[in-house]
């Protein structure tokens, strides 16, 4: 199926269709410039954080590419920035008086931005009929107050990715409970090669002290009950770093590492670390998104048909919960270039282009017709299609939520280490939480 569409979108270039945004390159029409095209003559600056990825790096240049081909007086240029690196790269621009016409935007900083009134407010400039195209959940997390300030482009809901061959070869199947995590997680660690020496791990586990890190600790501890900020009854921000659930969060990882179903060096293990672990057999499951298939087979091809998805499991009597972990794109309130931004922006939501990312990356697309191509519902990202229906955490719509949700890798990192107590770890740690909710909220 993806070889094939992957064809098909190579060559789909060859007819014109000006309101999705698809090129005509035919020599009839090469002179003639495609409606979506700005008037706009010079460069469009634009910050992402997907542009320094493999491989889904080369699929937003070339998209990009496409547009310049079809808009010739219009110039894309990128400025990269990593993800974990986001907000406070962001932050350090508004700050300075210079966001560029567009930037990468997520639920997190979707929020902190629109409190110091950067963004452009969408709904607006793109038009109603042109928002109901995208899904309802993807949209809801990019609105504040009934205004849109960032466009949804993917969304990577978590769930396990594990490789099918290695666990059918162990005999297991995903856990439907963390205690069958660590069970599973015990049964893929082995000796393939008989030399004494592990070279297959249970678990990728992405444990360095950044948001990669956070986010997926965060996601398991929600899972077993507890969320770091939230509000109670009264309609109060509290956290619950200090309850039984996001305890036994932190013990999950002490007891992965303890043991010895993590491959060493997990302070050291990020994401894209982790991600080449699964892809080449060194490790059986990651806790992750989608985007992961597309990092695993480009370290390694041979694993393609041999990963697949699967729902975190959920403590007893908690529903099981997902983050769709989505990105998309803002506009500048002050850009100069605002009609140039919006027809890019557009340009890359078509359905053509949304399926072209998803073919390389397996990252879900966020507009309707895209999610509705059999592409998107089928093989290896079915389970994470699955886990984005489900029950969906958005994060709490406060510019300070970063300053808390950060607090967990210190967490995990101590608990893993074994210099003080959970139960020590988990008090000092919702201190620093309850202070940051005072001064705050």
């Amino acid at each position: 199926m993806r070889a094939t569409k992957r064809k098909f979108i190579a060559v789909a270039s060859a007819t014109l269709v000006a309101v999705s945004g698809t090129i005509s390159l035919n020599s009839a029409s090469a002179a003639i410039t495609p409606s979506f095209c700005p008037r706009f003559t010079g460069t469009l600056t634009v910050l992402s954080t997907v542009i320094l990825e493999k491989p889904d790096g080369a699929v937003e240049q070339e998209i990009a590419d496409k547009f310049m081909k079809a808009c010739p007086k219009t110039k894309i240029k990128f400025v990269g920035v990593p993800a974990n690196d986001l907000v406070t790269k962001l932050t350090a621009m508004a700050i300075a008086g210079n966001v560029p016409d567009m930037y990468a935007s997520d639920a997190v900083n979707t929020v902190k931005m629109a409190a110091l009134n950067i963004p452009l407010e969408l709904r607006a400039a793109l038009g109603q009929d042109y928002i109901d195209g995208f899904a309802k959940e993807n949209v809801g997390e990019m609105t504040i107050g009934g205004k849109i300030y960032s466009a949804p482009w993917f969304s990577i809901p978590t769930a396990i990715l594990y490789r099918t061959d290695l666990f059918a070869k162990a005999g297991v199947k995903p856990p439907k409970s963390f205690e069958e995590f660590i069970t599973v997680c015990k049964a893929l660690t082995k000796d393939t090669d008989g030399d004494g020496k592990i070279d297959q791990y249970g678990w990728a586990m992405v444990g360095t002290d950044n948001g990669s890190g956070q986010g997926r600790f965060n996601t398991i501890a929600r899972n077993m009950g507890a969320v770091d900020v939230g509000k109670d009854s009264s309609g109060k921000w509290v956290t619950q770093i200090d309850s039984p659930g996001w305890k036994a969060a932190l013990k999950l990882y002490k007891d992965a590492v303890d043991v010895g179903c993590v491959p060493p060096g997990q302070f050291q293990t990020g994401y894209p670390e982790a991600s080449v672990q699964i892809g080449k057999g060194q490790a059986a499951m990651m806790i992750t998104g989608p985007h992961t298939i597309g990092v695993a087979l480009t370290a390694n091809p041979a694993a393609k048909g041999k990963l697949a998805g699967a729902p975190i499991p959920a403590a007893a009597g908690v529903s099981a919960t997902t983050s769709l972990n989505q990105s998309g794109y803002a506009i500048a309130r002050k850009s100069k270039h605002r009609a140039a931004a919006i027809a890019y922006m557009k340009f890359l939501l078509n359905k053509e282009n949304q399926l072209r990312i998803n073919d390389v990356t397996y990252r879900i697309p966020s507009r309707l017709d895209a999610q509705a191509d059999p592409q998107v519902n089928s093989e290896m990202s079915l389970g994470f299609v699955k886990a984005g229906e489900g029950k969906v955490f958005s994060n709490p719509q406060i510019p300070w939520y970063n300053s808390i949700a950060i607090l967990a890798s210190p967490a995990y990192q101590a608990a893993i280490k074994g210099d003080k107590t959970i139960d020590q770890i988990a008090k000092e740690q919702a201190e620093k939480a309850r202070k940051i909710i005072a001064d705050n909220g």
